[in-house]
């Protein structure tokens, strides 16, 4: 089976082989583009030093232009956004955590200033979409650049991660260069767990109500699964940004039944589980307004 063909990238103008330059740079696909080196310098020092090292060996010359070649290790997506953003044109869109994260590298490998990048990037942390690609980066990346909002919003998202595994800490630490960031999302998942049992205790096994059906019958009692699994699916239901406890017997791990064993088949018994539920469903809504989603700052 061959591999489908990639079509080449199309290098846009003003760094196209139309456009107006005096160096090229070569990407690590080998796409081209001509770039002015007095804008390139003033925005990064490491460009500067890389046309200046350039021009003194007599490096590689381009064949058709004959112009000086400096080669990166950036694709040439992120090539052509970083130069984007260095241009006096109008600014590109950044629609993709990928993307974004390369830039982030690129930025700090070239010593540019990252405020070029944080209009384009407030956006995309604010848009769930994103942050469900990768959490990490877009929670991190939202403390490195002191944006409390996103960084609240994006550690709402961080809930199934493993924050044991120095494959996740690792990155949290790096990325937003302060280890505080991965210290508050510890101090969240401690909360929360200290939290479950308030949200368990709203559903007690007692009898509920007093039946007015003239036929005797055994009373109608709380039925509660095993705490453990309780528990377990609790801990699970609330990994989500937003929990839903519209179905509180799933929820909460309970239902409603007769002392001996039975399900309820009486109606007015059956009326009176629907108003124990509503009244159950209320207060767990109230406790998961109460209970910790994300860091405090």
């Amino acid at each position: 089976m061959t591999a489908p063909v990639v079509p080449p990238f199309v290098v846009r103008a003003p760094f196209d082989a139309d456009s107006a330059g005096d160096f090229i740079l070569r990407v690590s696909d080998g796409t081209e583009f001509k770039v002015l080196r007095a804008i390139l310098s003033v925005a990064s020092c490491v460009f500067r030093d890389m046309f200046d090292t350039s021009s003194e060996l007599s490096n590689e010359k381009q064949e058709i232009t004959n112009l000086p070649v400096v080669k990166i290790e950036e694709d040439a997506e992120t090539t052509q956004t970083l130069l984007q953003m260095l241009y006096p044109i109008d600014p590109p869109s950044i629609n993709s955590v990928h993307l974004a994260h390369k830039l982030i590298t690129a930025f700090d490998k070239y010593f540019i200033s990252l405020a070029k990048l944080q209009f384009h990037l407030r956006n995309l942390l604010k848009e769930d979409q994103y942050i469900k690609q990768d959490p990490i980066f877009c929670y991190s990346l939202a403390w490195k650049l002191g944006w409390k909002e996103e960084a609240v919003g994006a550690s709402r998202h961080t809930h199934t991660l493993d924050l044991i595994d120095s494959a996740v800490a690792g990155p949290i630490v790096s990325l937003s260069g302060d280890l505080e960031a991965f210290l508050s999302l510890l101090r969240l998942r401690n909360l929360r767990e200290k939290a479950l049992d308030e949200i368990l205790s709203l559903v007690q096994p007692r009898k509920f109500g007093i039946c007015s059906a003239d036929r005797p019958h055994p009373p109608a009692v709380v039925v509660l699964e095993d705490y453990h699994k309780r528990r377990a699916h609790l801990v699970q239901a609330l990994k989500v940004p937003n929990p839903n406890c519209e179905d509180i017997e799933t929820f909460l791990g309970f239902t409603g039944g007769t002392s001996s064993g039975y399900a309820l088949s009486c109606p007015s018994c059956q009326e009176g589980w629907r108003a124990r539920l509503v009244v159950i469903r209320a207060s767990t809504v109230a406790a998961l307004q109460r209970y910790p989603q994300a860091i405090t700052q």
